[in-house]
């Protein structure tokens, strides 16, 4: 067990129900075992530590190589499980450790569209996501946030940090479409239809896996 990952995922989380006023629907989707990939669209630069808290079990996540320079940050990412990404290029050691990662068992935080949404919209994903699936052999978790920009102004807005999980793509689907390209963007564009049908059911009370107040 990682002390320092559990400590700062339950202080994370208990900042993230209070100040950030955290609704969450279909918790009950969530694989506690084997390997995931959890596919959201991407809003703000906290994203992947805020949805990392939410999720009850430990997880993974790829982060651009420039936070890494700070002394601090190069000790403290790798602990709570972040390794490096070069984005200007194609990091094919980066896609090998991915591919490890996930046929060990262990679960991958993605963000599909490359890049954060100024807007709120859901855009096209990359094939990335889809080629890591098929050649890992798992399913895809489509996952859909909102609320997450400036999050700690939530109390005083009123407003929610809201989480939702749709269910799982699961591997067997994933692996039957053509190893290729074109495969990976059918699996990438299935996924980014699911997360828009996460969107779309909304956040009302007979839906809510866990609302905290």
């Amino acid at each position: 067990m990682k002390i320092l990952y559990w400590s700062i995922h339950f202080l994370l989380n208990g900042y993230m129900r209070t100040v950030c006023r955290l609704e969450m629907r279909g918790v009950e989707n969530i694989p506690r075992e084997g390997g995931l990939i959890i596919a959201s669209n991407h809003i703000a630069g906290a994203d992947p530590f805020l949805l990392g808290s939410a999720v009850p079990r430990e997880l993974h996540f790829m982060a651009k190589e420039e936070l890494f320079r700070p002394y601090f940050l190069r000790l403290l990412l790798p602990r709570l499980n972040a390794f490096p990404v070069n984005r200007a290029g194609f990091d094919i050691e980066v896609i090998r450790k991915s591919i490890d990662f996930l046929k060990q068992g262990k679960a991958l935080i993605m963000f599909p569209e490359g890049t954060r949404s100024r807007d709120g919209q859901i855009r096209e994903a990359k094939t990335g996501v889809g080629m890591l699936a098929h050649r890992a052999g798992v399913a895809i978790l489509p996952t859909y946030i909102e609320n997450t920009r400036k999050a700690w102004w939530n109390l005083l807005l009123r407003k929610r940090l809201r989480i939702a999980f749709g269910r799982p793509i699961e591997a067997d689907w994933i692996c039957n479409r053509p190893s290729s390209k074109a495969g990976y963007k059918e699996i990438s564009d299935e996924l980014m239809d699911r997360i828009k049908e996460v969107k779309a059911r909304g956040f009302d009370d007979a839906t809510l896996s866990r609302s905290i107040l």
